[in-house]
């Protein structure tokens, strides 16, 4: 069964009926946005906003639900991904102009071809030595991030002597990421004492690294081959491009190619070249729905197998979010304890954030599945981490402490939506779980989980 095939045998009804963080989607939805299709470099707005558009009809930021009566918000405990870049790797972008340009030597390239090459040009070298740079957008989905969070939960940043610790992994567009969103909060908050900090020190817990190794690329496993063998080899993209045979023949390593240019494509919608998506590089002129789709479906399943609870790998992927369970845990405990800190911020990447959604299991995220051709059932990257993908975990204290019940409690929101601890985990009221409850679970995973 090829991609298209899936396709056609499954509505979108079907396809993404998931967990209440993904979305149901109709096929005139997903022709619409076909950005859903980007995997992890489908930007912040894009989203959210066209998940809660599916799901509630608004095109617009999730409504979040109101304070438990008797309680106040006043600590936040957060892991962002950054924003919007350009795509990571300059090598890629030289190949794919390289190639044309070998190919439009030969006469090897078709009309739709040439103008694409032209395109491709323009965009490397807009992208020259900036790869993996955070983009404006990116920036702006984190002030815009900030900006919400103050608007949602104002009692955590009024007030005199309220501290925000950022701290970010080294890398520049974390950084970078984290100075927009600490003087978008300045900006609003000018009575607040930020203090930002990047380190290599920090690198353990903000960021363990990838700790599949070889696996990621192992196709020598039978699941894995049978997986991949059902996908659209990309040869209409080919003939789309190429009109010379001999040319594909001579320069052209299919599976290389089209995997690439899929990367260039699903990385503009985060960088402004001159409203290039209006043109013949947009997503939907290049790739057909059955190419688009394989290579979504290839990507989706990177994730969950690197990064997720894949018994494929025994879920190692998500061990690497120990250590990040236990400074978040640890944190939280010391402003609990009133060291006067009113956000703990940090700024990663998706393989960061992943991990640590996946091993707290919020709404699914961490379930393991064992049909890979029935995992976009259950499971979309797209949905768990786009640019800016973000955790942001609520503390609430009781305004009046000599009263019954719960001193603290907690509630999660996975890229500004509320989601759920799993279903063994009970909350007090609607999404607020008891922060004893909620600190138990995470010293549990610190306990027995070894990365």
């Amino acid at each position: 069964m090829n991609a298209l095939h899936l396709f056609s045998t499954l509505s979108f009804a079907t396809l993404f009926l998931s967990k209440s963080v993904c979305a149901t989607f109709t096929n005139a939805e997903l022709e619409s946005q076909p950005d859903f299709l980007s995997s992890n470099y489908i930007s912040y707005d894009a989203s959210v906003k066209g998940i809660n558009k599916v799901q509630t009809g608004v095109y617009d930021f999730p409504k979040l639900s109101d304070s438990p009566e008797g309680y106040t918000p006043f600590y936040i405990s957060h892991y962002g991904r950054h924003g919007s870049r350009y795509h990571y790797s300059q090598g890629d972008y030289n190949y794919i102009a390289d190639l044309f340009e070998k190919a439009a030597a030969e006469s090897g390239l078709t009309p739709f071809g040439l103008q694409l090459y032209a395109e491709m040009k323009q965009i490397r070298d807009d992208a020259d030595k900036r790869a993996g740079d955070l983009t404006p957008l990116g920036r702006e989905q984190h002030r815009g991030i900030a900006r919400r969070m103050v608007k949602n939960f104002p009692a955590v940043f009024s007030g005199d002597n309220k501290k925000i610790d950022a701290k970010s992994t080294m890398v520049v567009r974390c950084a970078l990421s984290m100075t927009a969103f600490c003087q978008e909060l300045g900006k609003i908050c000018p009575n607040l004492d930020i203090d930002n900090d990047a380190s290599e020190r920090y690198q353990k817990y903000m960021c363990h690294g990838k700790v599949i190794g070889e696996f990621s690329g192992d196709k020598s496993n039978p699941e894995l081959a049978a997986f991949y063998e059902k996908r659209d080899a990309g040869n209409d993209v080919l003939n789309k491009i190429f009109s010379n045979k001999n040319v594909i023949k001579k320069y052209v390593n299919r599976d290389k190619f089209v995997k690439t240019l899929y990367y260039m494509l699903i990385s503009l919608q985060g960088v402004d070249v001159d409203n290039l998506d209006e043109r013949n590089c947009s997503l939907t002129k290049v790739f057909t729905t059955s190419e688009l789709t394989s290579q979504w479906l290839a990507q989706n399943l990177f994730w969950y197998k690197d990064y997720a609870n894949c018994p494929l790998n025994g879920g190692v992927g998500i061990k690497s979010a120990r250590f990040l369970v236990e400074q978040i845990r640890k944190e939280a405990d010391a402003a609990i304890a009133g060291n006067g800190v009113a956000a703990n911020l940090r700024f990663g990447h998706d393989t960061g954030l992943l991990p640590l959604v996946a091993l707290l299991n919020l709404d699914g995220i961490g379930d393991p599945h064992s049909d890979l051709d029935l995992l976009h059932n259950y499971w979309q990257d797209f949905s768990v981490i786009p640019m800016a993908g973000n955790l942001q975990i609520v503390f609430y204290r009781k305004d009046n402490p000599n009263t019954s019940g719960s001193q603290y409690l907690v509630k999660f929101l996975l890229n500004e939506r509320e989601v759920k601890l799993p279903a063994s985990k009970t909350p007090v009221i609607g999404m607020y779980y008891d922060w004893n409850v909620v600190r138990d679970y995470l010293s549990e995973i610190e306990r027995t989980v070894h990365p």
